[in-house]
C-alpha cells in the first residue's frame, strides 16, 4: 500500500470518525423527546418524498430560486457519486469507477460534467440574489446566517471548481479516455500550457476537492446547512394524517403530571427534528399574517430560538438520558447548569405574546419547503400554559367560561340556540326520518345575527333542493375546536365527548357546516375518538346541488365578486375550487383573485381563539385583508366562513369601506333563486 492510499484512508477516517461523532450526538438528543409514531405507511411517505424532495413540488412556486435551488440540488448528489469515485481513486491508488461499463461510466462522467456546469452557474446566481436582490424574507437574517449562507455557497463553489479542474488536467494530459463526454471540462484544458501538466498539479486539486468536502462535511451539524442531511428525513417523517388534525393527548393516563411542552425535551422528536430542518429561508414569514402585521411571532424565529434552546440544554439532556432530574441530580449540579435545565421554553424561550400571536392559519407549514409543522408546537406551548400553570390572556379566560358553562363563546343561555329556526318550522333531527343531513349550525350561526342571515340562506338552497335535513336545536353542543386551539385540551376532549354523545343519539351519518371550524374538527379530529360521519362544508355541497340542476340560481346580476380564503376550508382541507365555481355560476364571471388567494390566502385573524382575543402589537390582520379586498376594486367580497364573515366586515368598516359588500356564497346563491 504507497503513502498516498494510506494518507488517503486515514483522512478518510478521521473525518468521518468525527462527524460520525457529532451526528451521533444530535441524533441522541432528538431522540430523547418525547415519541411520536412517524414509522408507518411507507407507500405514502414514499410519496411525499418524491413530490417535495426529488421534485422539489413547493420550492417550484417561485420559479427562480425553485430552479436554482434544484439545480445545486441535484447537482451536489451527482458530485457527491463523483466525490466517492474520488474517495475510491485515493483508496485504490488511481482506479475509477470503470466497473460501470462503458457506456454506464461515459453517462456517469457527462452528467458529473455538465452539473459542475449547472451547478456554478447556480451558485453564481444565488450569490447574485443575496447581495443583489436581497429577497425581503431573508431581510431579517442575522450576521452569524448570512456568513453561514456565503461560506456554504462558497464551499460549493470550490467543489466544482476542483472538480472541474482535475478532470481538465487528465484531458489536457491526455489520460482521460472520456475526455470526449466532458464538454466543459475539455473546454478547461484549454487553459494550461502546452505540454503535460505536471502530476503534483493534478494531486494538489485532488486533494484540495477532498479537503473540501470532508471540511463542509464537518461543518454541516455547528450549521444552519445541516438541514442538507435533515431535510430528506424531516420530509420523510412529516405528518400524514389530515393538516388540521391536531395530536390527541391521552389526558386519562395518570402517570403524565404535566401536559403540553414546558420544556425543550416536552416537544416530540419531530418538532426537534423540525428545528434542525429549518433552512432559513424566511418562507414562512412572508406568509404568515403576524409577521405581515408586524406583530411578535415569527414562525422562522420560532424554528431558530427552538434549535438554539435544544442546543443549550443538550449537555444536560444527554447526562441524564433524557430522564427528569430529581433530588440528587439536581444537587450535583451548578447553579448554571440547573438554571439552564430549569428553563421553560415560556418565558425562558418565547415570550407569552409570541405564542399567543397564532392564528394557526397554518401558512407557515404550507410555505415550508421541508415540510415543518409549526402550529403542533405552538399548540403544544399553549397547552402548557394553560393546563399546567392557568397562564392565557384575560379574554380567553372568560372565553373559557362560557364555553364550559353554555357551550358558546358569548355566554348565551343554551336554551336560545337555534330557537328562530325551530319557530320557522326547521325540522330537529331524528334518527328514524331519513334524513339526508344533519345540519350542524354551530355557535356563530346560532347566535350571532348577522351569521343568522347565512343560516337562512343555506336552510332556503337545502328547501328548494327538497333536501330533507334537521337540526339539533338547544342539544347542539359548540364542537370544541377553538379551546383546543388555545391550549385548552382538557376542556376541549370534554366538549367532543359530550358532542359526540349526542351525535350518536341521533344515529347521525351524515353532517352539513357552514362553518369551516366546524367543519374541519368534525371531518379529521372527531374521528380520533371514535366519531365516524361523511362530512360536508356547504360550499361543496351548494356546488354539487347547482352542478346537478337541483338548484338554478339566475346568474349574472352580480358584478365584479372577489373570494377570501377560509383558512380552515382552503389550506387546511384543499376546497378551493368550489366557492369560486359557485361565485362563478351566479355571476356568470370568474371572482376576481386577490394576490394572496388560494394556498397563499392571508388569514382573516380569527383562527386559533384569536377571533376572541384582542390584537395589542402590529396592524390588525384584517385590515390588512381589507386593504387587498379593496386595491382588488371588487364591489363584493364573499366567503364561507363565520369568523371570515365578522373579521373582513369590521376590517371594511375601519377603511370606512362600507360600501364594498361581505356576503356568504349561500346569501348569493339564495338571493339568485327564483
Amino acid at each position: 500500500m504507497t503513502v498516498f492510499q494510506i494518507s488517503t484512508i486515514t483522512l478518510l477516517v478521521l473525518s468521518f470518525g468525527i462527524f460520525s461523532l457529532s451526528f451521533g450526538r444530535i441524533v441522541r438528543i432528538i431522540s430523547l423527546a418525547k415519541p411520536r409514531n412517524r414509522f408507518r405507511d411507507f407507500l405514502k411517505r414514499a410519496f411525499v418524498f418524491n413530490e417535495h424532495v426529488l421534485l422539489h413540488k413547493k420550492m417550484f412556486r417561485q420559479f427562480v430560486p425553485g430552479l436554482l435551488h434544484f439545480i445545486i440540488f441535484w447537482g451536489f448528489v451527482i458530485l457527491t457519486a463523483g466525490t466517492m469515485e474520488w474517495m475510491y481513486y485515493g483508496i485504490t491508488g488511481g482506479q475509477h469507477f470503470h466497473f460501470l461499463g462503458h457506456t454506464g461510466y461515459a453517462a456517469f462522467s457527462f452528467a458529473e460534467d455538465l452539473f459542475n456546469f449547472l451547478v456554478f452557474l447556480a451558485v453564481a446566481a444565488a450569490f447574485y440574489r443575496r447581495i443583489v436582490i436581497k429577497p425581503k424574507r431573508m431581510a431579517d437574517n442575522s450576521f452569524k446566517s448570512k456568513a453561514d449562507a456565503y461560506f456554504i455557497l462558497s464551499l460549493i463553489w470550490g467543489l466544482v471548481i476542483t472538480n472541474l479542474l482535475t478532470h481538465s488536467i487528465s484531458i489536457h494530459n491526455g489520460t482521460d479516455e472520456f475526455a470526449a463526454y466532458q464538454p466543459i471540462a475539455a473546454a478547461l484544458a484549454q487553459i494550461w500550457p502546452q505540454g503535460p501538466v505536471s502530476e503534483n498539479v493534478y494531486l494538489f486539486f485532488w486533494w484540495a476537492h477532498l479537503a473540501i468536502v470532508l471540511g463542509f462535511l464537518n461543518f454541516l451539524p455547528y450549521s444552519k446547512h445541516f438541514h442538507v442531511i435533515v431535510a430528506a428525513p424531516n420530509v420523510w417523517f412529516s405528518k400524514l394524517e389530515p393538516r388540521g388534525q391536531l395530536s390527541f393527548p391521552n389526558l386519562e393516563d395518570e402517570t403524565i403530571t404535566k401536559f403540553g411542552a414546558e420544556k425543550v425535551n416536552d416537544l416530540s422528536w419531530k418538532n426537534l427534528l423540525d428545528s434542525y430542518a429549518c433552512t432559513e429561508c424566511g418562507r414562512c414569514n412572508e406568509f404568515c399574517p403576524t409577521t405581515t402585521t408586524g406583530k411578535e411571532l415569527r414562525p422562522k424565529t420560532l424554528m431558530i430560538n427552538l434549535r438554539a434552546a435544544v442546543t443549550e440544554q443538550a449537555p444536560i439532556s444527554l447526562a441524564l438520558n433524557g430522564k427528569v432530574a430529581d433530588e440528587a441530580a439536581l444537587a450535583k449540579m451548578s447553579p448554571e447548569q440547573r438554571a439552564c435545565y430549569e428553563k421553560e421554553l415560556v418565558p425562558g424561550t418565547f415570550s407569552d405574546q409570541f405564542i399567543w400571536d397564532c392564528t394557526t392559519c397554518g401558512a407557515c407549514v404550507e410555505a415550508c419547503p421541508v415540510l415543518i409543522d409549526h402550529v403542533d408546537a405552538i399548540v403544544d406551548m399553549r397547552r402548557a400554559l394553560v393546563l399546567n400553570k392557568g397562564s392565557n390572556p384575560e379574554e380567553a379566560t372568560t372565553a373559557f367560561r362560557n364555553f364550559e358553562t353554555v357551550s358558546n363563546p358569548w355566554g348565551f343561555n343554551e336554551s336560545t340556540r337555534q330557537e328562530w329556526l325551530t319557530e320557522k318550522g326547521v325540522p330537529h333531527y331524528e334518527a328514524d326520518q331519513n334524513f339526508e343531513f344533519l345540519y350542524y349550525i354551530g355557535c356563530a350561526g346560532s347566535f350571532d345575527d348577522r351569521n343568522k342571515k347565512v343560516v337562512d340562506s343555506v336552510v332556503k338552497i337545502l328547501q328548494s333542493a327538497n333536501v330533507k335535513f334537521g337540526i339539533l336545536g338547544k342539544e347542539e353542543k359548540c364542537n370544541g375546536e377553538t379551546v383546543r386551539r388555545m391550549g385548552n385540551e382538557y376542556l376541549g376532549q370534554q366538549m367532543m365527548k359530550a358532542n359526540k354523545e349526542t351525535l350518536e343519539k341521533y344515529k347521525v351519518s351524515k353532517i352539513l357546516t357552514s362553518c369551516p371550524h366546524c367543519f374541519n374538527t368534525l371531518k379529521n379530529e372527531y374521528p380520533e375518538i371514535g366519531g365516524s360521519w361523511e362530512v360536508i362544508h356547504h360550499s361543496e355541497y351548494i356546488n354539487e346541488l347547482i352542478a346537478a340542476g337541483r338548484i338554478k340560481p339566475d346568474g349574472g346580476k352580480m358584478k365584479n365578486v372577489t373570494y377570501h380564503d377560509s383558512c380552515y376550508i382552503g389550506r387546511y382541507n384543499k376546497i378551493y375550487d368550489e366557492p369560486r365555481e359557485i361565485i362563478e355560476a351566479v355571476t356568470k364571471e370568474k371572482p376576481i383573485e386577490m394576490e394572496r388567494s388560494k394556498e397563499k390566502g392571508f388569514c382573516c385573524g380569527a383562527g386559533g381563539g384569536r377571533m376572541w382575543m384582542e390584537e395589542k402589537t402590529g396592524t390588525r390582520i384584517n385590515v390588512n385583508r381589507a386593504e387587498e379586498v379593496i386595491a382588488s376594486k371588487a364591489e363584493t367580497v364573499c366567503v364561507a366562513c363565520p369568523f371570515c364573515m365578522t373579521m373582513v366586515t369590521d376590517g371594511l368598516k375601519s377603511k370606512a369601506r362600507e360600501d364594498i359588500k361581505v356576503r356568504d356564497i349561500s346569501e348569493i346563491v339564495a338571493e339568485a333563486l327564483p
